[in-house]
């Protein structure tokens, strides 16, 4: 649900949402007021009085209410989708719709144990006692997200909260914030009151909600506003969740099917035009097969179906690649090739737009190295740059050369090698044999490091993410104390001292040396007491 929005001054702060494709204003929405925000936290915490009490398979048939309504509403999210964000309609339905349908699922044929109470071996020296896991929900969560997956990236992360049992409250893009879209899924669901609302604001109103001290903060976006996000809630030791951006590298061996593994770059670097943060940024090429595989990328990326391609328009279903959404962004990336240019890079294809539009080509760039940005930094839009190696040791360099690490690709016939580089590359994710596929599967974690962020989000730990992770030990009442309690004498610290001996270096016989020394504790404690 939305906050409803009371009576707003004549001088109010709007957002103003745009169609890139076209640059038409779409509509505009008030931010909220203090007081509209301070209303939505309250909601939020009295639903989380309920959804704490809630079992986890209640709160997964609430979800399979906003499932079905997916499933039925899927072309009509996708357009909502496609106005904001310009991408075409199967970036929308594969990389939006889909995902969020699928977590849903996921989670209601694993979560409940999942979320279930875990045993936890008890040592001998609590022998008789019983330890545990629970799982409990944590409070209110705010998720943020960004502009370009505005559903994908808003609802997963929701998804994940909602499931371990805390209510959400979601503050989209600016850009792109689907007014109407969450508030509708819930309404006409029938999904619980008050548990999944939206508060349409910019970066200003965004410190007010952080302001009012959610139990826990999940953010997508930049790696600038992340620091900002992290060092606000900083003040109220607030957990937080940044997923960032990333300057994925795509390794390839010279023993690929070059067909398979092209395509995959192309898919991998120009999806959703190319803003995506686990996008093919930097492409390593063996050098035995660099030339051919250069050739081949080219070829093909210039028959994929833009909106300016030949023969355009054409059929929503049949578009490639649709536009970029921010005029910001455009312009990074058009600083980044003029000054790949000035350097020596070759642009082979791309690498311009036509006057002011949002229509930017796949780009593809070589002659590159790492003093480019380029080359170094997150550049999020149609652009890829191709590098040879010669070792897989080289290989290995060069992608983690980067300041980010959230996901990356290797390429080969050979498995084993694969796998070993695979590992050796600092990221969150890595792919083999095939491109972001990682993401494709709701059972895996998804995250990364250094300035890609931190924490996981999806499968198991996507719950435990959410969840107040709790030990609990249980001893039976009885008259018995411990004896490690007080009161302390030389006679117990001596055979506390053998303990440890007889537990930790005692060899087979450490276990009966351990039952005898508890046996003589025992007999110290019940007549040595305070």
């Amino acid at each position: 649900m939305s906050v409803q929005m009371e009576q707003q001054p004549v001088d109010a702060p709007v957002i103003t949402v745009k169609n890139p494709r076209t640059g038409e204003t779409l509509y505009t929405v008030p931010e909220p007021t203090i007081a509209e925000v301070d209303a939505m936290f309250e909601t939020a915490r009295s639903a989380f009085e309920v959804m704490r009490r809630m079992t986890v398979r209640q709160r997964l048939d609430e979800l399979d209410k906003l499932k079905r309504y997916l499933i039925r509403n899927r072309e009509k999210v996708a357009t909502r989708v496609m106005e904001e964000t310009g991408k075409c309609r199967t970036d929308a339905m594969v990389m939006d719709i889909f995902p969020s349908i699928d977590i849903v699922d996921f989670y209601q044929k694993n979560a409940e144990k999942m979320l279930a109470d875990q045993k936890v071996k008890t040592p001998i020296m609590l022998i008789g006692k019983k330890s545990k896991v629970v799982y409990e929900p944590m409070g209110v969560v705010l998720v943020i997200s960004p502009w370009n997956y505005p559903f994908n990236l808003a609802f997963i992360p929701a998804i994940c909260a909602l499931t371990a049992g805390n209510p959400v409250i979601l503050k989209p893009s600016k850009y792109t914030p689907l007014r109407g879209v969450i508030e509708e899924m819930v309404e006409e669901s029938g999904f619980m009151k008050g548990a999944f609302q939206v508060a349409y604001a910019s970066r200003r109103t965004a410190h007010r909600l952080i302001e009012s001290r959610p139990a826990k903060i999940h953010f997508t976006g930049s790696v600038d506003v992340g620091r900002t996000i992290m060092e606000q809630a900083a003040k109220y030791l607030i957990p937080v969740e940044l997923e960032l951006g990333g300057k994925d590298p795509f390794i390839v061996f010279d023993d690929v099917n070059i067909e398979r593994t092209v395509n995959g770059a192309l898919w991998g670097g120009f999806a959703n035009c190319g803003q995506t943060c686990t996008s093919v940024e930097r492409i390593y090429v063996q050098e035995g097969i660099y030339d051919e595989f250069v050739w081949v990328l080219k070829e093909k990326a210039e028959r994929i179906k833009t909106l300016e391609s030949p023969g355009a328009p054409f059929e929503d279903r049949d578009l490639g690649v649709g536009c970029m959404t921010t005029e910001f962004q455009i312009q990074e990336v058009e600083q980044q090739l003029a000054e790949a240019r000035e350097k020596g890079a070759k642009i082979l294809c791309g690498g311009r737009r036509n006057g002011q539009s949002h229509v930017f080509p796949p780009t593809i760039v070589t002659d590159v190295d790492h003093s480019m940005r380029v080359q170094y930094y997150e550049t999020f839009g149609p652009v890829v740059t191709v590098t040879k190696f010669k070792t897989e040791e080289e290989a290995i360099k060069l992608a983690n050369d980067s300041p980010y690490g959230l996901s990356a690709s290797v390429w080969s016939a050979d498995l084993e090698r694969a796998e070993r580089v695979a590992r050796r590359i600092e990221t969150g994710n890595v792919s083999i044999n095939n491109v972001m596929a990682t993401q494709g599967n709701s059972g895996l974690p998804f995250g990364g490091l250094r300035d890609s962020g931190f924490g996981r989000y999806k499968g198991a730990w996507g719950l435990h993410a959410f969840s107040n992770i709790k030990s609990i030990l249980v001893d039976k009442q009885s008259a018995r104390l411990e004896s490690y309690w007080y009161p302390y004498s030389k006679q117990k610290y001596e055979l506390l001292a053998k303990v440890i001996d007889a537990v930790f270096n005692g060899g087979p016989l450490g276990l009966i040396k351990t039952a005898l020394l508890a046996m003589k504790l025992d007999a110290l404690t019940k007549k040595d007491r305070l």
